[in-house]
């Protein structure tokens, strides 16, 4: 999936798909600032109760990846992306 907006570094898939939420550039610069300019993919899945749950992150990567490479996933991607989220006020699990 592309990034949302031409300054992103990381892209972001929303789940279910078009279910993003409306201040979606807020969400993608501290996404990407949980990457330090480094690049990687997250996919962020909405839950029952309206908050969103991190499912994946891959480690943070110095270039654009193409979008069919398989890149490795990082628990401590995962949680360092949570806690920007939470450090901000986002509903996040």
């Amino acid at each position: 999936m592309p990034a949302e907006g031409p300054s992103a570094r990381v892209e972001v898939e929303w789940q279910p798909e078009g279910g993003s939420p409306s201040d979606v550039d807020r969400w993608q610069r501290v996404i990407d600032s949980a990457y330090a300019g480094g690049f990687g993919r997250v996919r962020l899945v909405r839950q029952d109760e309206g908050k969103w749950k991190v499912t994946s992150a891959t480690t943070m990567m110095p270039t654009r990846s193409k979008a069919s490479e398989t890149l490795p996933m990082s628990k401590a991607m995962r949680e360092a992306v949570k806690a920007a989220l939470r450090a901000r006020g986002f509903p996040v699990l």
